[in-house]
C-alpha cells in the first residue's frame, strides 16, 4: 500500500480512510487578442504542480506541528502519467524515489504492464509487439508552500476529515 508523506509526517491509515489527491499544473501565461481578431499566447514558465489533498477517517490528521510558513516535502499518493509513441520518456526529477517508475504499453486498445530500466531520468520501457503507445508511471515528491489543513469533526459519527492545498516552490 502507497503511503501520503506531508513534510516528514506519514499519515496514518487511520487518517485516510478516504483519500483523494487532484493536481493541476501552475504557468504563467497570457493570451491577447490582436487587432485583427487573432490569439497569440506568451509563456515565461511553466510546469509547476499546485496539488489538493483530503480525506477522512477515525484519527485527525496530526500535521499540528508542521511549519507552514517554510516549504513541506509531499510525498504524493496520486500517480502521474506520462504517454509518449515511443519507448523512452523522460520523467520529472521531483518524484518518489521510494516507489520505482513503471511502464504500461498500449496493445489492441489495451494497457499492459511492461518492465521499465531506468538510466538517470530517462524511463526505457521493454518494447512490447503492437504497441502503438507507452507510457510511464510516477509517484511526485514535490517542496510545497502548503495552507494549514482545513479540519472537521463529525462528533456524531467520530469521523474527522480534512483539506489542503500546496504549491509547489
Amino acid at each position: 500500500m502507497r503511503n501520503l508523506v506531508i513534510g516528514g509526517i506519514e499519515i496514518p491509515v487511520d487518517a485516510s480512510h478516504q483519500l483523494n489527491q487532484d493536481y493541476s499544473e501552475i504557468r504563467a501565461v497570457n493570451r491577447v487578442r490582436m487587432s485583427d481578431g487573432s490569439l497569440k499566447q506568451q509563456s515565461s514558465w511553466s510546469g509547476k504542480i499546485l496539488t489538493q489533498i483530503s480525506g477522512s477517517g477515525r484519527l485527525p490528521i496530526g500535521l499540528d506541528g508542521l511549519d507552514y510558513l517554510a516549504g513541506i516535502t509531499i510525498k504524493c499518493i496520486a500517480e502521474r502519467r506520462i504517454a509518449s509513441t515511443v519507448n523512452a520518456i523522460s520523467v520529472p526529477i521531483g518524484r518518489r524515489s521510494d516507489y520505482a517508475v513503471e511502464g504500461e504499453a498500449l496493445v489492441n486498445g489495451k494497457w499492459q504492464s511492461t518492465p521499465v530500466s531506468m538510466s538517470g531520468d530517462t524511463a526505457t520501457l521493454t518494447t512490447v509487439t503492437g504497441a502503438t503507445q507507452y507510457q510511464a508511471i510516477y509517484w511526485p515528491e514535490i517542496v510545497c508552500f502548503v495552507d494549514p489543513p482545513d479540519l472537521n469533526r463529525d462528533a456524531r459519527r467520530s469521523v474527522y476529515s480534512w483539506s489542503l492545498k500546496a504549491e509547489e516552490i
